[in-house]
Parts: C-alpha cells; sequence; structure tokens
C-alpha cells in the first residue's frame, strides 16, 4: 500500500522534518536534486544539452541543484531563471550562488530569447506543490512556450500548473514526459487532469524520517500487485464449495441478460464457491450454456419473485445490472433492501438499475442527501448514476470528485467509477492507478460488479473488496493492451484476462 498525499499533507511532511525534527532544508534538498539528476541521467546522452527552468521558490531551489550535479556529470546545462532575485527563498539563494561560483550559464527569463527545441531536455523547476492560484503573465508564457517546443520535459515534484490535491490545471500546466516526486505521490497526479500532464511518476526517497508521517492521516492509499498477493484471500487445503461462500445475482431483465453473465461470470472467477443468477426467463438459455456452472432462479413476464429462500442462502448479494427500472425491478429491490433492518448483516453491492431506482426513494436519503445504507452496502456508480443519486449534474460531481465519494454516504462503501476510480468508507479514499481506457466499454462495470460480489461473498469486508475489485478490474486493460489495441477490449475479454492476473 502506497500513501497519497494532498498537498496541505506533503507541506506539513515538509514541516515537520525541518522545523519539528531539524532536518536541514539544504540536506533534503540537496538529496532530491540529486535524486532527479540521477533520474534525467538515466534518459540521456551526456553530450545532449539541458535546460532547467527555474522559479523563484524552493522547487526552483531544486532544479538548480539539478542542473549543477547533471552539469558536473558532464552535460551540457543552461539555468533559466524566470522569478525575481528578490522573491528568492533562502535556500534558492544558496543554489543560484553555488552554480555562478562554478561558472554555470544562467539567463533570465524576461530577457533571453532562447530556442527552446535546441535542448534536449527541460528540467521543470517553476513551481511545486504550494501553487494554488492561476499562472499568469510571464510565467504562462514561459510554460506554453515549453509544452509547444517539444522538448522531453521532466518535472520535478509536480508539474508546473498543476494542483497538487485536486490535478487541476491551474490556467496552464507543464505537460511532463516523467514527474520525479519527493517522498509520496501527490494526489494532483494520481486525478485527471494532472495525470495525464505528470507522465510517469517517480517517486524518490530523499530521506523524510518515518516520524515525519506519523501524525499525517493515511486520507488517501493506493495498491500495487505486492499489495494484491498480501489482501486476496487465500485458497484453504482442506475446504469445499461452502467454504468460499455463496453469491446472489438479482441481474438481467428481458433483454440485459449479458450483464447477469458478466457479474456472475466474476463471481466464479474470483473464486465464490456456489453463484445463483435471478433473471428474466428470456435468459435461462443463454446462462445455461455460457456459464452452466451457475444456479438459477427465473421469473417471468408478470416479474413474480420472492428472494426470501435465496438471501437466506447466499453470504452477499449483486443486484442492479441490467435489472430494468419497471415495477419488477423496483420490486426485487425493495426485498434485498428490507435486509438493511435485519439481524443478519449481509454484504450486499447495488449497481446500475439498482442505483437509479434508489435514486428515486427519498426515504434512503438523511436531509443532506446523504445515502441511509449502513456499512455493510457497496454502491457502485459510475459519474452519471452518481450525479442522480445527489440531485445534481455530471460536471457538479466531476468538480468535486473526492467531496463527492466521501461525503456523500453515511454508512455504506462507495465505489465512484471514471477514469480514476475512488473508493471509500467516508474517512479515507482508496485511488486507483491500475487500469486504462480499455475498460471504457459497455459491460465493465457488471463485470466490475461480479469481482466485487464474489470477494463478498468469500468474507472479504467491504472496503477491502472494494479496492481489490477495482485493482484487478484495472489489471485485466494493463495485460490486454500489452499485445491488443486497448479500442477492441470487450466486457467478456476482461473475463478472460482474470484468472491471469489473479495472485497464486
Amino acid at each position: 500500500m502506497s500513501i497519497i498525499l494532498d498537498a496541505e499533507q506533503a507541506k506539513e511532511v515538509d514541516r515537520i522534518a525541518i522545523r519539528e525534527l531539524g532536518m536541514p532544508s539544504l540536506v533534503l534538498m540537496e538529496r532530491a536534486s540529486l535524486g532527479v539528476a540521477r533520474e534525467v541521467a538515466k534518459r540521456v546522452y551526456p553530450g545532449n544539452k539541458i535546460l532547467a527552468v527555474c522559479g523563484s521558490g524552493n522547487n526552483g531551489g531544486d532544479g538548480v541543484a539539478a542542473a549543477r550535479i547533471l552539469s558536473e556529470w558532464g552535460h551540457s546545462v543552461t539555468i533559466l531563471l524566470l522569478g525575481r532575485e528578490e522573491k528568492f527563498t533562502e535556500e534558492m539563494a544558496v543554489q543560484i550562488k553555488v552554480a555562478k561560483n562554478l561558472g554555470m550559464g544562467i539567463e533570465r527569463g524576461g530577457q533571453a530569447d532562447i530556442d527552446l527545441t535546441g535542448y534536449s531536455v527541460i528540467l521543470d523547476g517553476i513551481f511545486g506543490i504550494g501553487l494554488d492560484r492561476e499562472v499568469e503573465g510571464n510565467y504562462r508564457k514561459w510554460i506554453e512556450r515549453i509544452n509547444e517546443s517539444g522538448t522531453d520535459v521532466y518535472a520535478i515534484d509536480i508539474p508546473s500548473g498543476i494542483h497538487a490535491t485536486t490535478g487541476e490545471v491551474l490556467g496552464a500546466g507543464i505537460c511532463a514526459k516523467a514527474t520525479i516526486t519527493f517522498g509520496s505521490m501527490k494526489l494532483g497526479m494520481a486525478l485527471f487532469p494532472g495525470r495525464i500532464h505528470a507522465g510517469e511518476v517517480i517517486v524518490e526517497d530523499i530521506g523524510f524520517p518515518r516520524e515525519a508521517f506519523r501524525g499525517i492521516s493515511k486520507k488517501y492509499f493506493t495498491y500495487d500487485r505486492e499489495d494484491l498477493k498480501k489482501y486476496f484471500p487465500k485458497r484453504i487445503p482442506q475446504s469445499n464449495k461452502g467454504s468460499y461462500g455463496k453469491l446472489l445475482v438479482v441481474a438481467g431483465s428481458e433483454n440485459m441478460g449479458g450483464a447477469a453473465l458478466f457479474s456472475a461470470r466474476a463471481g466464479c472467477l474470483v473464486g465464490a464457491g456456489l453463484v445463483k443468477v435471478v433473471t428474466h426467463g428470456n435468459n435461462r438459455v443463454m446462462l445455461q450454456n455460457k456459464l452452466p456452472e451457475c444456479l438459477l432462479g427465473i421469473y417471468g413476464d408478470d416479474g413474480v419473485y420472492d428472494l426470501a429462500e435465496d438471501l437466506a442462502w447466499a453470504t452477499a448479494v449483486v443486484i442492479g445490472p441490467g435489472l430494468g427500472q419497471d415495477e419488477t425491478g423496483k420490486g426485487l429491490l425493495r426485498q434485498v433492501l428490507r435486509l438493511k433492518d435485519d439481524k443478519r448483516p449481509l454484504p450486499i453491492l447495488i449497481d446500475a438499475d439498482g442505483l437509479n431506482i434508489l435514486a428515486n426513494w427519498p426515504e434512503y436519503f438523511d436531509r443532506e442527501g446523504r445515502l441511509l445504507l449502513p456499512d455493510y452496502f457497496v454502491a457502485t456508480p459510475h459519474l452519471k448514476e452518481m450525479s442522480r443519486l445527489q440531485k445534481c449534474s455530471v460536471e457538479d460531481v466531476r468538480e468535486d470528485l473526492l467531496g463527492s465519494v466521501r461525503d456523500y454516504s453515511a454508512g455504506a462503501m462507495m465505489v465512484q467509477k471514471d477514469a480514476v476510480t475512488l473508493v471509500s468508507d467516508g474517512k479515507q479514499i482508496y485511488v486507483n492507478m491500475s487500469g486504462n481506457n480499455a475498460l471504457a466499454k459497455g459491460g465493465s462495470g457488471d463485470v466490475l460488479s461480479g469481482i466485487i460480489g464474489g470477494l463478498l461473498a468469500r468474507g472479504v469486508n467491504g472496503f477491502l473488496a472494494s479496492c481489490l475489485g477495482v485493482y484487478l478490474h484495472g489489471l485485466t486493460a494493463e495485460e490486454y493492451v500489452k499485445l491488443i489495441s486497448p479500442s477492441s477490449m470487450l466486457a467478456s475479454d476482461i473475463l478472460k484476462i482474470l484468472p491471469w492476473v489473479l495472485p497464486d
């Protein structure tokens, strides 16, 4: 698990390390700059020309120091100063003095007419994580010139012009080939559009003491493959199908049988011992042919089906994929929601049409408009479904993705599906870094509901099951695009690849 810091947290780590623990800021700067220089040197030949574009703050100081180190290693480096000398921080002033003493070439951004295309690499040290206002004037001109030059840019800590918490472009933002950041990933580089501007992100350990992080709440985090091996539930040597849970999938209206298949098959593939699908009779033959392993509960055109025995049997429920929003869908959802006051807290995932129906039932929302479901429920809305639940526009949701996923629920786990999917239990937010745009296809969300549902059936708690499910879902797309165009990926391809990304 890797911690992700927002702007305030990153500044607080700096403050604790320097002010409270006594780490000299110039020592941290030197180590940061060495990390930048090392990563850049891996990617350029010694004869290539490098331009370090530096502002007046400590981010500029990092850039000047990295330029000096690269120069000492035999690279041809020029420093371009955009900030005024009277605005230099103490650390920046020291670094400039050293660079001048060494006879390095230093140009002024307000005076020099530099041909940026003459450089193989540009170091971006204009603004750091403290930027919280629109970029204007000379700074904006240079950021736009750098982007237009086509030269490879390596950003220091964060691409200049990107908000370190929201990922917003503050007027103009550097488009980097790679970003070398310090201590931890910054949230603004995990969210779009900052994620695009950051390019490849390299996290450098510059020697922040562990103590500097002790008071920092772990509000944001992400997973990698080692976490998957650690948290994915293990198989038991002496076991039977009942040892791995029973998943009930209530999905698939008359003309939406594929959604039921995708969800149920995904539940099977992540290891649920038994899976039963309750669906319209039109889907019987297809499911028997495509997934003979599943049990079936069939309702006809009258839409009448009593879920009582199935809910007593199940260890987890998925409801909503392709369910439809007619009286049948509403009746099935009502039966499931009655369990929220039951003495047996059955894990329940609500997706797709289940959420669309729920959005019109005010009794499930409090006065602040928050979803009133207990913490053994998981809701998996995409942004349009989230906007229906919150009674606002998609743009309103998009403008505050973090607040939307964190504050909207009064108990249930929220899985907010988008280009970067976020999972929240109301206290912390998992930021998914796996996956790509190959997943932007119909049926993809149905597969995700089944992955999470299968994990719930196996006894994984709602928050962990959601985080693992989202991460696994993304990994399938990463594997797919290694050999095939992302345009061609289908929901059925996710199911084909899923077994190959599961841990042993």
